[in-house]
């Protein structure tokens, strides 16, 4: 459902009580700017949030933030009866797709508090993207945190240089890299075959190269995913398998952490993730917080380039992603005033200050993800290419129903597996995206 409130009205003027009510409040007297308030903030991996809240706090003294850390399953039982009880958080933590779809009517849109704190062009200072896959029904449920897009593959280079080896930019050229690395007892490319999002996020990069964009009018219900070009995607996805890119064994492995203690121990060449592996691949920070997770001594020289097209000679993909995930406020918080202003602190404030020097993207456009902290000079290149590329996604990541995104994780395992033929598993995703109710 939507909310048909006048947000502004109910965030301003405390003394209009049916504006209030009409945004879902719990009904009590809003707090005025000299009282002391308490928020709840829940996420399940909010970046940095100690040092979040004791920038805000600093700056709102009258605002005392607590943040509750939930595993990312236990976030999702809790939240629902959380937001609808109005027990819940004040400010809450959600990403594109699903948890737009089913917790987006629990927030109040940000539109008219906007416009009076930022301007009347406040979502100009957006990546477009960020505000688009967070939007329900034409109204802004929330906000982005940081930007990411997969599309890309990390290598390390010293690695393929030990080798005397290149980058490849499609599969025949990589198909001959893995055999040399195979030679010299080194994998090609980690893979975490067991989880369905990795799964997924390859096959993305598979058919964006073979017909750029076309999968989102699939998703859409607009074309046929046993469309030839689907199955020539869903070919190529088996070919990795067949063809010794991946290697034997990744059915039965995680992403994380079996996929990327692989990579960053040298045992893999390479890995297929997002942006958001680059802190840990390229800055110090990143790379110190990484050593923890891996008993070896991570000495590998690490960089990033677009997965590999399928047809020989054919154009790598382009990015897809969005915000990699957002807040929005409890239609339910009797704190309105104050849930909005951290809110806005987190996603157009110093937060996205503190998210630029982590090695996220920001998705204020203005503000440059910092490339200071680098391992080595020529990864900065690397960065500031990445974030130029979040401003020309072919399109999104997530995929807003959760029954087609059940059913395209379970034909990429069963092709990964060989016990499903291609055509067969785009047959059951095309069933699946049939009974699928589109808004």
């Amino acid at each position: 459902m939507r909310r048909h409130a006048r947000k502004g009205a109910a965030l301003f003027a405390a003394a209009a009580m049916a504006m209030t009510a009409l945004v879902g409040c719990s009904g009590s007297d809003k707090p005025s700017a000299s009282d002391k308030v308490s928020l709840t903030w829940w996420g399940w991996n909010a970046f940095n949030q100690t040092q979040a809240i004791k920038e805000f706090q600093a700056a709102n003294p009258n605002i005392t933030v607590t943040y509750k850390q939930f595993a990312y399953n236990d976030y999702l039982t809790a939240l629902r009866p959380g937001l609808a009880g109005g027990k819940g958080p004040d400010v809450f933590q959600v990403q594109p797709g699903d948890l737009v779809t089913n917790f987006g009517p629990l927030a109040v849109p940000v539109e008219d508090y906007l416009s009076k704190s930022l301007g009347s062009d406040w979502a100009s200072k957006f990546n477009p993207e960020g505000l688009r896959q967070l939007q329900l029904k034409d109204k802004q449920v929330a906000l982005p945190a940081y930007m990411s897009a997969a599309g890309l593959v990390y290598y390390n280079k010293k690695i393929l240089d030990r080798f005397g080896l290149t980058v490849p930019t499609d599969f025949a050229a990589w198909k001959t890299v893995c055999a040399t690395l195979k030679s010299k007892g080194v994998g090609c490319l980690a893979h975490g075959a067991k989880d369905a999002w990795a799964n997924t996020d390859v096959f993305l990069s598979l058919i964006n190269s073979i017909a750029p964009g076309k999968v989102y009018d699939a998703i859409a219900g607009k074309t046929s995913w046993t469309d030839p070009e689907f199955v020539q995607a869903m070919d190529a996805w088996h070919d990795l398998f067949t063809s010794g890119i991946i290697a034997p064994g990744a059915a039965a492995a995680a992403e994380y952490p079996d996929a990327q203690i692989n990579f960053l121990e040298d045992k893999a060449a390479f890995i297929a993730l997002g942006t958001w592996n680059t802190p840990a691949t390229m800055t110090k920070t990143g790379q110190a917080d990484a050593q923890k997770t891996v008993t070896k001594k991570i000495d590998g020289l690490f960089f990033s380039a677009p997965f590999p097209a399928p047809v020989a000679g054919g154009t790598p993909t382009k990015l897809f992603g969005g915000p990699d995930n957002g807040y929005a406020v409890s239609a339910k918080s009797s704190k309105q005033d104050a849930a909005f202003k951290f809110m806005e602190f987190l996603t157009a404030g110093k937060g996205q200050d503190i998210q630029a020097a982590g090695g996220n993207i920001p998705a204020i456009t203005s503000i440059k993800v910092a490339t200071t902290d680098v391992i080595d000079p020529r990864q900065a290149a690397d960065i500031e290419k990445q974030q130029a590329s979040l401003t020309q996604l072919v399109g999104a990541r997530q995929i807003p129903y959760s029954d087609l995104t059940t059913a395209l994780g379970d034909a990429l395992s069963g092709v990964a597996a060989g016990t499903t033929k291609p055509a067969d598993a785009l047959a059951q995703v095309e069933a699946a995206s049939k009974s699928v109710t589109r808004s």
